[in-house]
């Protein structure tokens, strides 16, 4: 399964915590858009950052492109978004 399934799916089972964020764009990514996580209010980035490593070796996915290189944080009102700049969502 490619990256963006798995995080859908790690989003999905854990939906209490954590939502998929499809085309989410930054003030500094020149309206490109990514794939972000965002966490809810109450729940810790940091905690969503190991749940989703751990999720990644239980499926054995091999991040040979670096899709995940780069992951960047930022405030979404009192939520936080996780997002990967070299995940593209069409």
């Amino acid at each position: 399964m490619e990256i963006i399934g798995l995080i859908k799916n790690f989003c999905d089972e854990n939906n209490e915590e954590y939502s998929v964020y499809e085309k989410y764009s930054c003030k500094y990514m020149s309206g490109q858009t990514c794939l972000g996580i965002v966490v809810k209010n109450g729940y810790s980035y940091m905690d969503l950052l190991i749940k989703l490593t751990q999720y990644l070796q239980e499926y054995d996915y091999d991040d040979t492109d670096f899709c995940l290189e780069g992951v960047a944080v930022d405030e979404l009102g009192l939520d936080t978004i996780v997002y990967f700049p070299r995940i593209e969502c069409n």
